[in-house]
């Protein structure tokens, strides 16, 4: 804008994936747990 540069917002990556879907599919349920993302432990980790 009027010849300034403009900062292009990025969703975070790791790898490459973006960071959430990233956690989904790495993170074990303990990490989870301890981060506060109980939304995202599979059900069958507590039978």
């Amino acid at each position: 804008m009027s010849g300034k540069q403009v900062r292009v917002k990025r969703q975070p990556m790791i790898e490459g994936t973006p960071a959430d879907e990233f956690i989904e599919r790495n993170a074990d349920p303990v990490w989870l747990q301890q981060n506060g993302m109980y939304e995202l432990i599979p059900d069958d980790y507590y039978d």
